[in-house]
């Protein structure tokens, strides 16, 4: 009997293995920061009585209906304000500045209906009071009524820039029968499809209030963002995109789940869990206030690291050796370098409320942790009580599972280190 019980303990521990296995494998491998994220900002003020709108934007979502239709169809990219040249390494297309010149009213065109501003379900009357056309992204942030109108007054690059560098900055006047009521912003046109590795991001500064409020929106704003002046519910939304960011970082995820399943509901489990809390708390607010190496290796080699990790904290869970307290906080201080990535991506580091945008992204972080650790020690606890034999070959086959993706991703990672150098 109790040979019986044996194999079918070890039976359940390979199918439980290898359907973990599978299902991370098909998972994949991306770390807790995109390095192909691309932002779009958008300023509104109060300027002369009415509302202004302030926007950055690449090139490419100004024409995003046109991208989008030729990427469906599998066409070549027309439009009279592009042209499209060919190079050693393929087709590329740039923005024609003597056919903006040309025809301007028609750009303006163009400009003042990708987004459209509503109040109370209402679209509101917009006009384009300007634009100005840069090669690339400018150095100085949109963080202000006065570094807004600056941007603004640059002058527009005389040679064609690339069409997938190029951003533009551009002012709309709304007409508003109440400025200081909640703003709905949302695109208008059709979204394009983002390439691999790239990500969209939408960074927006409510600068009726003083001083202005910083929030993001994700994607080309197909759902509307809504601005409307709270320091609450900002804040509210950077607790949330702490608590998303971590539950999207899937080697996050898989740490913490081999930290409870290596230690347990016990009070080791405080202590790791604090010291990794400390430690990633000090570099995400540490890199995001500048302390960054800018090396070109410096972000694979964090990357690599933090595989490296989870790999640690799975095999010493599967021995029983759960690490020191020190150890785990220095891990944090790894995870903490991602974090930071992640957040300099969405908010950017010149935001003029950060503070209070790193507090709650923070407080994020640690929500998102601790529902991780709750939903895991509740399986273990089920599987306790309620299927006895299959808690030790659950709990191996997870921990089996987790190393050997993470093994994948440090060799994976450690490549783009060796390319980057």
């Amino acid at each position: 009997m109790i040979l019986a019980c044996v194999r079918v303990q070890r039976a359940i521990e390979i199918i439980l293995f290898c359907a973990a296995a599978v299902l991370l494998a098909c998972v994949p491998s991306s770390a807790h920061f995109a390095q192909g994220t691309k932002v779009r900002t958008i300023l509104v003020a109060e300027d002369g009585g009415g509302l202004v709108a302030y926007v950055r934007v690449p090139a490419p979502l100004v024409f995003s209906d046109l991208v989008g239709r030729a990427q469906v169809d599998q066409v070549p990219l027309t439009s009279p304000f592009l042209r499209k040249e060919t190079t050693g390494t393929g087709v590329r297309y740039r923005i024609d500045m003597e056919a903006v010149s040309r025809d301007r009213a028609g750009f303006e065109d163009r400009l003042q209906a990708a987004l459209i501003f509503a109040q109370a379900g209402l679209d509101l009357p917009a006009s384009l009071t300007g634009f100005t056309v840069h090669a690339r992204r400018p150095v100085q942030v949109l963080d202000g009524l006065e570094a807004a109108q600056a941007a603004l007054a640059e002058v527009s690059t005389a040679l064609d820039p690339v069409f997938g560098a190029a951003v533009i900055d551009y002012a709309i006047r709304i007409n508003s029968p109440d400025p200081a009521s909640d703003i709905e912003i949302r695109s208008g046109y059709a979204p394009l499809l983002p390439g691999p590795g790239v990500e969209i991001e939408n960074h927006l500064v409510d600068a009726r209030v003083q001083p202005p409020l910083s929030s993001t929106a994700p994607g080309q704003l197909e759902t509307p963002a809504i601005l409307d002046g709270s320091r609450l519910s900002t804040f509210l939304h950077f607790v949330y995109q702490g608590m998303l960011h971590i539950l999207e970082g899937l080697d996050h995820v898989l740490l913490v789940i081999a930290l409870a399943l290596g230690v347990g509901a016990t009070r080791k489990l405080i202590f790791l869990v604090t010291a990794f809390t400390l430690g990633h708390s000090v570099t995400l607010i540490a890199t995001f206030l500048g302390a960054t190496p800018t090396w070109p290796w410096f972000i694979p080699a964090v990357e690599a690291a933090i595989a490296a990790s989870v790999l640690y904290a799975a095999v010493a869970a599967m021995v029983r050796k759960s690490g020191s307290v020190l150890v785990f906080a220095g891990i944090g201080l790894l995870h903490g370098l991602g974090f930071s990535f992640v957040l300099g991506d969405i908010l950017g580091r010149d935001a003029p409320d950060l503070l209070p945008a790193l507090l709650a992204f923070n407080i994020g972080i640690e929500v998102g942790q601790l529902l991780i650790l709750a939903v895991t020690l509740t399986i273990v606890f089920c599987l306790e009580k309620l299927a006895t034999p299959a808690l030790r070959p659950a709990r191996l086959g997870t921990l089996a599972a987790i190393a050997i993706l993470s093994s994948w991703w440090v060799a994976e990672r450690l490549g783009g280190v060796v390319s980057a150098v």
